[in-house]
């Protein structure tokens, strides 16, 4: 939003390459598919506690971080990461591990493909070869097993998702290039990694930068007869890579189905609209413990790590900023409302997409986590008509890349407003202050000027 002068940043922490904020290093733990045993948890709360300031974030990308850790606990910290099996070889290693994954992978029975080894199976692949060490630091893989939480709507710039039918649907930027049987989904999702690393320009920095030029590639005339592009099995494939993608993308003899187009089976268990609304335990077998705003403190992942040993459960992050507890055939919803953590699925704070803010980041204007919490019960009535909240403090955006319904911007401690728009929208109002914005919003909905149909 114009009048911020939060600058942009174009990578990610790590823990080999922390990122230095407002109250400290933040310190990003990348886990492998968002798993997380009890032991491990526990021992991520101690060391947030210890050399930090006790304090979590979940990302988007299912991994967790740790703040306000300084320059003398960094390297203690990073020992104990070691320790833990939770630290990679290099930064290089750690930065091309940017794979998000079914947060119930291997344990989902209704999942058409079980994505399960082909997540570590891709980090490797990532890892051994070095030419993918070049990709940009937010270039991101997802692999989507579908079933009962499949990670519709969550973006990547190379994602494999289950069809139905058992074959994965390709796709680049958000296109879909084709579709590939199992065996090959990951010949073809690297192989689309190296046509990207030959076609960006050095300002290009992700997938939808580069798709077009990828796909008027794919329309080039096909090879004659029995040269380049066919499958295993010698047949050639669907989509438009199938008959001309140059660098031996594997795609499989497939035309899908309407049934497989839905992606889901009728007889799954009824999965939620909304995944980031999910909150307390499931049909299905699993509990959603969802923290506010994506934080919590270490004694509360550390009573999260104690439920899921004592039931036999595993954690698992989820790219909605929450965590699951796994499998679980009882209700612990008592015991993880005591924590002080989210299980209602109609709580609004669940709708609302919130950064730590000042004085947190160093580019924060507003106390965006903070605010955001106090705003809550106002904003509940605009979340109980479908819309979504980013609250920012600054115009970077960090919670939220897409549009949001209500989008309120940090701007020198007070507060720009625009609908239907992103961070960088212009504010359609002056900036106000949080009492001002709370008096506007209120009238805004007693006046009933706002529809779910025109802000979702």
């Amino acid at each position: 939003m114009s009048g911020s002068s939060g600058q942009i940043k174009g990578w990610c922490p790590g823990a080999l390459r922390p990122m230095r904020s407002g109250d400290g290093l933040i310190v990003r733990v990348r886990l492998t598919g968002g798993d997380l045993i009890p032991d491990r948890a526990a021992a991520l709360a101690e060391a947030a506690r210890r050399f930090g300031n006790g304090l979590v974030d979940l990302t988007s990308r299912a991994n967790l971080q740790m703040r306000g850790v300084s320059d003398e606990t960094l390297q203690p910290l990073l020992d104990r990461l070691a320790e833990l099996s939770l630290l990679d070889a290099s930064a290089a290693a750690e930065q091309v591990r940017n794979v998000i994954a079914s947060p119930l992978a291997g344990l989902d029975p209704s999942a058409p493909i079980d994505i399960q080894p082909l997540i570590r199976a891709l980090e490797l692949r990532l890892i051994g070869n070095e030419r993918f060490h070049f990709l940009p630091a937010k270039f991101g893989f997802l692999l989507d097993g579908g079933g009962v939480l499949p990670l519709d709507g969550v973006e990547a710039d190379i994602a494999l998702r289950a069809e139905v039918d058992g074959h994965f649907r390709l796709e680049a930027g958000g296109e879909t290039l084709g579709w590939v049987r199992a065996e090959e989904a990951l010949e073809a999702a690297l192989g689309v990694a190296e046509r990207f690393l030959a076609l960006r320009q050095p300002d290009e920095s992700r997938m939808r930068d580069v798709v077009g030029r990828l796909l008027n590639e794919a329309q080039q005339p096909s090879p004659p007869s029995g040269e380049g592009g066919p499958t295993k099995s010698g047949r050639m494939g669907c989509g438009p890579l199938a008959t001309s993608f140059p660098v031996g993308v594997l795609l499989a003899d497939h035309t899908p189905s309407p049934v497989a187009s839905q992606r889901h089976l009728p007889h799954l268990v009824k999965k939620a609209a909304a995944p980031s609304r999910l909150a307390g335990p499931h049909p299905a077998g699993f509990f959603t413990a969802a923290a506010p705003f994506g934080r919590l403190d270490a004694g509360q992942l550390e009573g999260l790590a104690a439920i899921a040993a004592r039931h036999g459960a595993t954690l698992r992050l989820t790219p909605w900023r929450s965590i699951l507890l796994a499998p679980l055939a009882v209700d612990v919803t008592t015991q993880v409302s005591s924590l002080g953590l989210v299980v209602d699925p109609g709580d609004p704070r669940l709708a609302i997409a919130a950064c730590p803010g000042s004085p947190s980041c160093l580019s924060g204007e507003a106390p965006a986590q903070a605010d955001a919490a106090r705003l809550a019960p106002v904003l509940a009535g605009f979340v109980e008509r479908g819309a979504s909240v980013h609250v920012s403090g600054c115009a970077k955006g960090c919670a939220r890349r897409a549009p949001a319904s209500i989008t309120l911007v940090g701007q020198g401690g007070r507060y720009g407003i625009a609908f239907d728009a992103d961070s960088k929208a212009p504010s359609e109002t002056e900036p106000m202050s949080l009492g001002e914005l709370m008096a506007f919003l209120t009238k805004r909905l007693t006046e009933n000027s706002f529809k779910s149909s025109d802000h979702v």
